[in-house]
């Protein structure tokens, strides 16, 4: 094998390489109905940055939020430049957070299995439900029992946790 051939198949082995260390990306469309019928992009999730999308194919758009660890920030630019707190990460819950250092604020989401409900003061207390997760579709609920809605959202690709509630808490 000359020096030349060898190069060149180094050089294609890590380009190969390149395209498998992408960021892991989700894709979450509005739905609609009690069957979850999906529609238009709504928005983009890539690593711990949140897009908002446009259109069938998923558009991204501008990056509304960063998640770093547990704390969630909002995006000064819309370009992944860090703004002030928008959240902090709690457990199964997700709290107002504001400033650079995120103060912690009131509790806004309380995630208890696939219901997640609206929150009340600092000590995260479930107010009434807001959303039923079945599957990759998110339900409106209601009630004390997360009775199950209309579809609102559906997820294609792989979404933390995390990402769910920062989304969940911005609708």
């Amino acid at each position: 094998m000359t020096r030349h051939t060898a190069s060149l198949l180094l050089a294609l082995l890590l380009m190969s390489g390149a395209g498998s260390v992408r960021a892991q990306q989700a894709l979450v469309r509005w739905a609609y109905g009690p069957l979850a019928r999906p529609g238009d992009a709504a928005f983009v999730v890539e690593g711990g940055a949140i897009h908002t999308a446009s259109g069938p194919f998923g558009t991204r758009g501008p990056c509304v939020y960063l998640i770093e660890g547990d704390r969630v920030f909002r995006s000064a630019d819309g370009n992944w430049s860090r703004g002030d707190c928008a959240y902090l990460l709690d457990g199964n819950g997700l709290v107002h957070a504001s400033g650079p250092l995120c103060a912690r604020g009131t509790c806004a989401l309380v995630a208890d299995g696939p219901a997640v409900f609206r929150s009340d003061g600092a000590f995260c207390s479930k107010a009434e439900a807001a959303f039923l997760i079945e599957g990759n579709a998110v339900f409106l609920a209601d009630g004390a029992f997360a009775r199950k809605g209309d579809a609102v959202l559906v997820i294609e690709g792989e979404l933390s946790p995390a990402a769910l509630l920062v989304i969940l808490a911005a609708l």
